[in-house]
Parts: C-alpha cells; sequence; structure tokens
C-alpha cells in the first residue's frame, strides 16, 4: 500500500480543453467511449462549434501539430483567477518545444471567451455527480499506488502528485507536470476512461488502470532530463536510428520524434522495474518485457538489467539525472547494433 493515499479529481481545465479539441476535431480528443457524457458534449456545445477558439485549434492542429499531450501540457499550466484562466507563473518552462508563447496566450485569450460565451461551468456543474462518482471508483481501485516509490527511484522528492481523470479522453492518458514559482514540481497523471457499464458509469479495473497509472507519473521524472545538460543533442543521432528502424510501430504509438522513442523506452522500462520492485511474479515481468518488444522497444530487456544497475549502486548515482551518461552510451551502443 502507498505511504499516503493520492486523490483523483475531474479538472476543469482539463474538460474544457478536451472539450475546445473535441469540436476542433482532433481524433485523439474525438474517441467515443463515454457515451452519455459525450452526447452531453456534443448536445449543449454544438451551437459553439462555429467559436473562433476552435478556427485557432483546427489551425493550431494544422499547421503545428498542436494535439496529444501538448493539450494537457497546457490545460496543466493554467489557473483560474478572477474569473479567467492565465498561465501559471513557472520557475521552469514546461511548455518549451510544445507551444510558441504567442501562440498559447492568444488560445488562452479566445479560450476566456469561449468559456464565458458557452457558460462551460454551467455544464461541469450539472456533471458533477458523475465526476465524484468516477473519482471513488478510480481511488478504490488503484488504492496500492505507491507514489514513495517515485521519489526513491528518481532520488528527486520536490514533486507533488495530482491524479486527473478525463472523463471524455477516451483511451489516452498524459503525463504533464509543472513548476510554478515558488512551489514544488506538480506533477500530473492525467487518466483518461474507456472502460463503461450499460448505464454509461465510468469503471477502472485495477488491472487495466493501474499499470497506466505508473507509467504516467514516471514521464514527469524522465523526460525533461533528455532537455537539460547537452543530452539532447548526444542522443539526437541515436535517437533517430532507433525511430527510422523502428518507424511504423512508433507510429502505430503516436511517436513520430526520436525524443518520444527515447522518453518512452525510458518510462517503459521504468515501468518494469516498478512491477521488480514490487514483488510482480516473474511470468508478469517477463510478459511486460515482451509487449514492448513487440510494440518496437526492441531494447527494452537490455534496457530493463541497465536500469536495474543504477538501483543497485545509489551511492554511486544518487539520481535518475546522474545516471543519464549511462543512459546515454546505451542507447548510443543500440544504434550501432541495428546499423551493423
Amino acid at each position: 500500500m502507498a505511504a499516503q493515499s493520492v486523490e483523483s479529481t475531474v479538472d476543469k481545465r482539463v474538460e474544457l480543453l478536451s472539450v475546445i479539441f473535441r469540436l476542433a476535431g482532433n481524433p485523439e480528443y474525438n474517441m467515443k467511449f463515454a457515451k452519455n457524457y459525450i452526447s452531453d458534449i456534443n448536445l449543449y456545445f454544438e451551437k459553439y462549434k462555429g467559436h473562433p477558439v476552435i478556427g485557432f485549434a483546427k489551425e493550431l492542429n494544422k499547421e503545428k501539430g498542436i494535439g496529444f499531450s501538448k493539450v494537457m501540457f497546457l490545460a496543466v499550466d493554467l489557473e483560474y483567477k478572477n474569473n479567467r484562466f492565465s498561465l501559471i507563473k513557472q520557475s521552469e518552462n514546461s511548455l518549451v518545444n510544445m507551444w510558441d508563447m504567442e501562440d498559447a496566450l492568444k488560445f488562452v485569450d479566445l479560450a476566456n471567451d469561449f468559456y464565458k460565451t458557452s457558460k462551460f461551468e454551467v455544464f461541469f456543474n450539472n456533471h458533477k455527480s458523475m465526476y465524484t462518482e468516477a473519482t471513488k471508483r478510480f481511488d478504490e481501485a488503484v488504492a496500492d499506488f505507491d507514489q514513495q516509490w517515485y521519489f526513491d527511484y528518481y532520488g528527486d522528492h520536490d514533486a507533488e502528485y495530482k491524479m486527473v481523470i478525463g472523463i471524455a479522453n477516451g483511451g489516452a492518458n498524459y503525463g504533464p507536470h509543472v513548476k510554478p514559482v515558488g512551489h514544488k514540481k506538480l506533477i500530473y497523471a492525467i487518466m483518461g476512461s474507456w472502460s463503461f457499464n450499460a448505464q454509461g458509469k465510468a469503471l477502472f479495473p485495477k488491472e487495466e488502470y493501474l499499470p497506466y497509472l505508473v507509467h504516467e507519473f514516471n514521464h514527469s521524472f524522465i523526460n525533461h532530463i533528455l532537455e537539460e545538460d547537452g543530452n539532447e543533442a548526444a542522443l539526437q543521432t541515436a535517437g533517430e536510428i532507433l525511430l527510422n528502424d523502428q518507424r511504423e510501430a512508433m507510429r502505430l504509438e503516436a511517436y513520430e520524434d526520436w525524443q518520444g522513442v527515447i522518453n518512452e523506452s525510458l518510462v517503459r522500462a521504468s515501468v518494469v522495474r516498478y512491477m521488480i520492485d514490487h514483488k510482480d511474479k516473474d511470468e508478469a515481468v517477463q510478459e511486460e518485457i515482451s509487449k514492448q518488444v513487440k510494440k518496437g522497444f526492441l531494447w527494452t530487456k537490455e534496457l530493463v538489467a541497465l536500469l536495474g544497475e543504477y538501483e543497485s549502486s545509489r551511492d554511486k548515482y544518487p539520481t535518475f539525472k546522474s545516471f543519464y551518461p549511462r543512459i546515454i552510451t546505451f542507447f548510443k551502443t543500440t544504434a550501432d547494433h541495428i546499423k551493423q
């Protein structure tokens, strides 16, 4: 059991941006698992599909690839004060390489008008009983989630967990983060909802949802390291070789840049380390490794072994970041073998 519980919420920032990009036509925000809720969205917001923010969202997606996690990164970068949304003042910019600041500010301004014009607060409040029931079911399903493991494994204790359920986000899960000035880093797992009963109530089978929760929280401890200390330059050639070798498999997983391949490789291997550390049966561990290999992450077994070296050498490598040079060497060696 976790040393302390983490309670999930349904966040109106997430719901607002999810609705906007659903109306804009983004496929990843147009999954139809939550049939009753989606029917309510379509009925309520149909007359606002011509709002300028919808047109701008379409433009952003077409011209700058704004979709998937980039949408959710912006969502958690917002705060609602004085009856409007604005960007949180951060000590590190979590939108870098995702959003142009000019685009982000314009989008937030238009989203504020959409929020007011559509009376989004009314829609959100009308569904609060559904949200409450969903979060209760989710919390029961993931009660065994061990948040302390992340602090110990990564050596990064300056963080606070946030679990959010994206009711209309379907099968997509996201792991954004934000570092407000004067506050711990806020690490989010924004979980989709893809299991519903005949009455349209959200279900969260533990065996399906807990592994995804474990996966998403890893992102906020891992992704930022690639962008620091010249690591991107050191890994670019290797990352591109790995991507090109498994391009079709990665495309099916929605990873079309080499940075995503590197980060996902580390996240998925770290999920296996979580399983090992929590005494999962060896059959389950091997099955997880095999699943990732079939998805194109051919080097998962070897990477899991490397991260085992990290865990057993914490006197030498107190943090995941301090071990990153070894990770760079691993990917370069793996890329060389693929080339040959």
